[in-house]
């Protein structure tokens, strides 16, 4: 939890347009910021969810726009579908 937590400030910082504005729309310190960045404190749950409805809600805008018919990523279930046995890849 403690590496991921950095990816997701990383990228809610560039849906805010930088550091700055993150901060403001968590109402937090850069000082805050910076201990969870480096995994020096754990994020504490109503940030954790502040941010991350920052990036779906990114990614729900971007998932509306795109005009693809098929998924960006295979189901599960193809993907267990395809694989070798024994666990190797095919």
């Amino acid at each position: 939890m403690l590496a991921f937590q950095g990816r997701l400030l990383n990228r809610a910082a560039e849906i805010c347009g930088g550091w700055d504005a993150l901060y403001q729309h968590l109402g937090v310190t850069e000082h805050s910021v910076r201990l969870w960045i480096d995994a020096k404190a754990r994020l504490p749950e109503r940030i954790f969810l502040k941010a991350a409805d920052i990036v779906l809600e990114d990614d729900i805008a971007r998932a509306s726009q795109d005009r693809r018919n098929q998924p960006r990523v295979p189901s599960i279930r193809e993907n267990t579908a395809n694989a070798a046995p024994s666990g190797r890849q095919a």
